[in-house]
């Protein structure tokens, strides 16, 4: 029987992450608040200005308002609970009645308690991802506030990252070595998502127990250089020698790269009378996209089926955004890995092109050390 592997995706209070001891860094229990599930018809209020999210804040109450069908299905989350004298404990169903009230700003306004669930907020990173055959993701790989609904992509991006080595490995395409690069490629990210988390939900009031508005900073849910411009560096990257775009802000801007380690940008082209995103190919499995005088890269490509690698999909994409966009001559190529991440980058052609394509996966899937 082959080799098993667990991945540890049991939540912010992960029993298994508990089992193994493992260390976290950052700040736990920074603030407290509660899930509060109502019915209550609100469209008198909401059905002008429809949203996701409401931001409550007067002298009575802070917290959030978010939508479950934007109709008579809500739920509000409370914050600074104690500056307004309430408490997990005290919140009976008559009291949230009345949060809700004030939350709304109707004395009069029929509501309907559905669920009262409390909870606490932390600003942690596992300073660990692996263990033996043991990988911890998502939220029992780090807890951060919600102040920015960061905590599921950044699962989903973990798993994204992990499973295609899982499978590499299993399949007996790579070292086991790769799936050290786990670790090495996201924890960094999450650290810098968590800490901007936290920075957030400072600039909202919400870790001080004081009654006083507060404003989230410019960079709430402006953050398009902090979810996209994430890179990587590992074993798993070859880098080119290329030096990473200036980014006058890495949180708020976001300048597309193809430098190994980078996502591999958006770009349209034509594909048979079709307009697709470079994009749009990538994913369940490595795609070597080249540029309009790339034949010979795909020749190489082709050498390396019988040659114990992954299978590799190729797309000639003639189109001068795509080469400016990829910085690439037209003779140039760029591997994209199946998490949708450039590996490799070749500007030019090289001398040997099959040999350097078989190095190149080799050195990503850890067979070559």
């Amino acid at each position: 029987m082959g080799t098993t592997y667990v991945i540890a995706a049991d939540g912010a209070h992960s029993r298994i992450r508990q089992q193994l001891g493992a260390r976290m860094l950052g700040r736990a229990d920074v603030y407290d608040s509660i899930n509060i599930l109502f019915n209550a018809d609100l469209r008198a209020w909401t059905a002008h200005r429809p949203a996701p999210l409401y931001f409550i804040e007067n002298d009575r109450i802070r917290g959030s308002l978010l939508t479950i069908n934007a109709h008579d299905r809500w739920a509000f989350l409370p914050t600074a609970m104690g500056a307004f004298g309430y408490s997990a404990e005290n919140m009976t169903p008559e009291r949230a009645t009345d949060v809700i009230k004030q939350a709304i700003g109707v004395p009069d306004l029929d509501v309907n308690i559905l669920g009262i669930v409390p909870w606490t907020a932390s600003a942690q990173v596992a300073e660990q991802y692996r263990y033996g055959r043991i990988f911890l993701a998502g939220d029992a790989a780090h807890e951060m506030p919600p102040t920015g609904s960061f905590g599921m992509n950044v699962g989903v991006q973990d798993v994204h990252n992990l499973v295609w080595k899982l499978a590499a490995v299993l399949k007996g395409l790579a070292s086991p070595s790769l799936l050290d690069t786990y670790y090495d490629e996201r924890q960094p990210v999450a650290r810098a998502i968590t800490e901007q988390s936290l920075i957030n939900a400072a600039s909202m009031g919400r870790l001080e127990l004081t009654k006083k508005n507060a404003g989230a900073r410019p960079e709430y849910l402006n953050e398009q250089g902090m979810i996209f411009g994430a890179t990587y560096t590992s074993r798993a990257i070859v880098p080119d020698g290329t030096k990473a775009p200036h980014v006058a802000d890495p949180v708020t801007d976001y300048v597309p790269s193809a430098r190994p380690g980078a996502r591999a940008p958006h770009v349209f082209f034509q594909r048979a009378g079709a307009q697709i995103s470079t994009i749009d190919i990538a994913g369940n499995g490595f795609v070597l996209l080249t540029a309009g005088d790339g034949r010979i890269w795909a020749e190489a490509a082709c050498e390396l089926a019988n040659d114990h690698s992954p299978p590799l999909k190729t797309e000639m994409i003639d189109d001068e955004a795509f080469m400016s966009a990829y910085d690439l001559d037209p003779s140039g190529a760029v591997l994209v890995r199946p998490d949708g991440y450039v590996g490799w980058r070749s500007r030019a052609m090289t001398s040997d092109p099959a040999r350097t394509l078989r190095e190149t996966i080799s050195t990503i899937l850890g067979r070559i050390n």
